[in-house]
Parts: structure tokens; C-alpha cells; sequence
């Protein structure tokens, strides 16, 4: 059933060098029985006008290959796809209607493995399509694992309807596997990416990724050539990677157009930034406001970006902190942020929060302008007052919160105006799931009241979702907004005066 590896044939695990099979297109196809469509979560990936690969839903907006569809040397561009690529799920029969046909919009490529996942323009929302998951524990020698793919077959060189095989593990190394087919099972162009699975009580679970193989047996392939065996990318543990990258999407409420309620920012893993506008009741379709920050997610590249009001029009202004320490202000045009102006520097250490600390801007003083709050991993928390054109030199406000800075610990902060008094608060979320809300006493916030519980999984943003604050209602009191990772849902819970309300689903991203 299976077509061999991708574009080339390369070195077994035994280190023996396999001749270079030419190929025009980076696949690899199965050549055995029809599948079924409880595999309907594997993807034909068609790249350009000739080449295709296999892969499989492992998200509702992410398909996993291999990288080596992309690159011949496994190692594509983190971005957009070097050519225009189209992802069919959902449909174990091409020839039929249904399933899911969209573009790929981005590629976030393994560091060290061949292994690519590719984001889709919209999320698969169809109930029967449950993205498959990703096994925890490897495979042992002398496991059989199906393989399914779209590639070439013995007989069909395009053919439309998904194939599955039976391969026998004889192998591993820490990072791939060593599989033989048989004479029904051999892996073809366009199986490269495609799943290899294991059930477990019923359903299947992904243990690794077809790499590589001999081709023995597929059409177009010199019949002298009778090797089955293949080379697959292992997968199991790389769940906590998958939902890292996955997660890395940003959201951000703050108010762009200037009309007292918070609008909904993305900061997509491809750089894009998306504002979707408040309507009231809901966020509208998005629009781009600003390109090319794919390097400043998360801050463990270039820097990571806020956006606050630093400059008192009642506008959310664009603040990027590269990891060179310098932080700039790129100033809200309305449609767009202008090219920016220098505000501070020496900040190199504090854009992660897992070295000397983090940065928040918020205004703390009331004067309708974000300030610099610095939030060090010595506990401490103090202001530095926004000035006009710079932060000053910074006053002392809190301590103790050194085990809040990253989330992975007791816990994280954030700062917005709960009271409504135009000042915002220090709010604390724990792991423990309880959100607990501070005062801004002017120079201090007070000892805290308690808002909410229920929460925990929800603190680093890559287990449930992520929670951010921000006024949606335009009462002056910052609301509590809830990212759902499953579902792309964003709700607001209104802010009550004392607690928040069971939440309005505003948009699904």
C-alpha cells in the first residue's frame, strides 16, 4: 500500500547510502486496500502544479507532514509556503464532495526533524473530522503500525481515493523509525507525511510520519527494485510541541478605533496582525492592520509586541520590545501603525520573562496614557511613568511575585482597570485557577479580593486556552476575555463589580 519516501531516497537507519531516486514531486503513496473513513483526518497536501504529499490533521487549523515536502533537505522556511499549496481533509475519496479544500497559509517547521506543521487558512469545523492524536509512548520492534497516504500505487499514478498498508517496526533510532512493507505494502510518491498509526482502545493514534523509503513495487519505479522497507519520522511524545507552536497565536484586547470599547487583536504565527472590530454583541471579520512580525511571537526570537494606548488619542498604539532591549512605539494611524519612534532600551533581558523579568504597559497613574510596568523575576513590580517620549525612571509598587512571571509556576499578572476609577489594577491568576484582583491605591495595590476560580488550566496559554482583560462593554471596567484553544472560541465574561458573569461568546477565530 504504501508508495516509499518523498522526493529522495536517502540512508537507512544502518547508515547504508541508497541511490538518489529522481523525482519531480516530494512524495511518497501507499499502495494496498481502500481506507476507511474513520482515517477521513488524513490530508492530500498538493504543492504547486506537480507535487503532492500526505499528511494528517493534528489541530483544527494544523496538518502535520513531512518537512522534506517543502525542502529537499528537510528544512524549509519558517512562513508562507514557497508555493501556493492546497489541503483537502475531511475526504477519504477525492472524487467526491465534501471535507475541507483551503489554502495553507503558514509552515512552522521541527528544529531537527523532518517534520513541518502546516497552519490552514480556516480551522476544520466539521464534527465527523477529529484531528488525530499524537501517541506518548514509541513504537517497540516487531509492532505493526498502517500507514495511509494518497500517493502513486502499483497501477494508479494519481490515484483519488485513500490507501492504507500494514508495516512492521524492525527498528528505531531517538528520532526515526525503521519499518518493512510487504508486496501489498510499499511506500510510493505522494505517501511522504502521511500517518502511520496504532490503535488504542478503538482509536487511532499517530506514532510517526512517513519519511523516506526504496519504492520497490510503485508505478514508474525500475522493476528490478523489490525493497518494501521505509524510514519514518517519529512523532510520539511531540504533543507538547504541537500544542506550543499551535498555541503560539496572540490575543490581545485593546481599542484600536478609539470608540471606548476594546477591539479583539491577533497576532498570527505567519506576523500578521488582525483587528477584529467590537460591534457590541460580537467581534467582526477581521482586517489587517499591520505584516512581517512572525519573528516577534513569543520573544524568544526578535521581541514580542503589546499594544496600549502610549500615546493618550484613546487609540491602542503598536509597542515593539526587541531582544535587543530597545522598545519603540509605532503610533496608531487608523488603519495602520506608522514607523515608530524610540522610547526606552536596556530591556534584552525582560522580553521572555524566564531572565531577569517582563514588561507590561498599562496606564497605572490615570493620565489616560500607558505606562511601563516592570515585573522582575526577584519578585519586585514598579512604574516607570509615561513622560510623553520616554518612561522615567520608575517608582516601586509591589514585591514578592517572583514565581508569577512566566505561568509555570504559582502563577502570572496582569494589569487592567477592574474599578473603573481610570487606573489600572493588578490583577493575579493562579495556577491554582483562582483570579484574585488588587487595587491601584495610587502608589500601591491593596491586598486583593478574590473574583474567580476555576481557572488553572488556563495560566500559560498552551494547556486550555489563555484568559486577557480589557473593557468589551465600554463601562470603564475591564471585562475578563477567554481564548478556548480546542475551538478558536473568544467569550467575554462582563465585569460585575465584584465578579464576572457566565460570558458571551463573541467570535470564533
Amino acid at each position: 500500500m504504501f508508495a516509499k519516501r518523498s522526493r529522495f531516497v536517502w540512508t537507512t537507519g544502518a547508515g547504508i547510502a541508497l541511490a538518489t531516486i529522481v523525482a519531480s514531486a516530494p512524495a511518497t503513496a501507499l499502495s494496498g486496500t481502500d481506507a476507511a473513513a474513520q482515517l477521513n483526518f488524513t490530508a492530500k497536501v498538493a504543492i504547486g502544479e506537480q507535487s503532492s504529499c500526505t499528511g494528517a490533521l493534528v489541530a483544527p487549523q494544523w496538518v502535520l507532514t513531512a518537512a522534506t515536502c517543502f525542502a529537499a533537505d528537510g528544512k524549509p522556511s519558517a512562513g508562507k509556503p514557497p508555493v501556493p499549496t492546497t489541503v483537502t481533509v475531511g475526504r477519504t475519496d477525492l472524487a467526491q464532495t465534501g471535507g475541507s479544500v483551503q489554502q495553507a497559509i503558514d509552515l512552522m517547521p521541527h528544529a531537527d526533524r523532518d517534520l513541518v506543521l502546516v497552519r490552514l487558512s480556516t480551522r476544520v469545523t466539521d464534527p465527523a473530522v477529529t484531528p488525530v492524536r499524537i501517541a506518548a509512548t514509541p513504537a517497540a520492534a516487531g509492532e505493526q503500525l498502517t500507514k495511509a497516504g494518497f500517493g502513486r500505487t502499483k497501477t494508479e499514478w494519481a490515484p483519488d481515493k485513500l490507501h492504507t498498508g500494514t508495516f512492521t517496526v524492525t527498528s528505531s533510532t531517538d528520532t526515526t523509525l525503521n519499518v518493512d512493507g510487504s508486496d501489498t505494502a510499499t511506500v510510493c510518491k505522494g505517501d511522504a507525511g502521511g500517518p502511520s498509526l496504532r490503535t488504542v482502545n478503538g482509536t487511532p493514534e499517530l506514532v510517526s510520519v512517513t519519511s523516506r523509503s526504496w519504492q520497490g513495487g510503485c508505478l514508474g519505479i525500475d522493476p528490478t527494485e523489490t525493497r518494501t522497507n521505509a524510514v519514518d519520522t517519529r512523532v510520539d511524545g511531540l504533543a507538547g510541541w504541537v500544542q506550543d507552536t499551535i498555541s503560539r497565536d496572540r490575543t490581545t484586547p485593546a481599542d484600536i478605533d478609539g470608540d471606548n470599547k476594546d477591539d479583539l487583536i491577533v497576532q498570527r504565527t505567519d506576523g500578521v496582525v488582525i483587528v477584529h472590530r467590537n460591534l457590541g454583541s460580537s467581534f467582526g471579520p477581521g482586517t489587517v492592520m499591520s505584516s512581517g512580525w512572525r519573528r516577534y511571537l513569543d520573544g524568544s526570537d526578535l521581541g514580542r509586541l503589546y499594544f496600549a494606548d502610549i500615546t493618550g488619542d484613546n487609540k491602542a498604539d503598536l509597542i515593539v520590545h526587541g531582544t535587543d532591549g530597545n522598545i519603540s512605539v509605532r503610533k496608531n494611524m487608523g488603519t495602520y501603525f506608522d514607523g515608530g519612534t524610540h522610547w526606552s532600551a536596556g530591556w534584552g533581558r525582560f522580553v521572555t520573562g524566564s531572565d531577569l523579568g517582563r514588561l507590561y504597559f498599562a496606564d497605572i497613574t490615570g493620565d489616560n496614557k500607558a505606562d511601563l510596568i516592570v515585573h522582575g523575576t526577584d519578585g519586585n513590580i514598579s512604574v516607570r511613568k509615561n513622560m510623553g517620549t520616554y518612561f522615567d525612571g520608575g517608582t516601586h509598587w509591589s514585591a514578592g511575585w517572583g514565581r508569577f512571571v512566566t505561568g509555570s509556576d504559582l502563577g502570572r499578572l496582569y494589569f487592567a482597570d477592574i474599578t473603573g476609577d481610570n487606573k489600572a489594577d493588578l490583577i493575579v491568576h493562579g495556577t491554582d485557577g483562582k483570579i484574585s484582583v488588587r487595587k491601584n491605591m495610587g502608589t500601591y495595590f491593596d491586598g486583593g479580593t478574590h473574583w474567580s476560580a476555576g481557572w488553572g488550566r488556563f495560566v500559560t496559554g498552551s494547556d486550555l486556552g489563555h484568559l486577557r482583560f480589557g473593557d468589551a462593554g465600554g463601562d470603564g471596567k475591564a471585562d475578563m476575555f477567554v481564548y478556548e484553544l480546542a475551538n478558536g472560541k473568544v467569550s467575554v465574561r462582563k465585569n460585575m463589580g465584584t465578579y464576572f458573569d457566565g460570558g458571551t461568546l463573541m467570535i470564533t477565530l
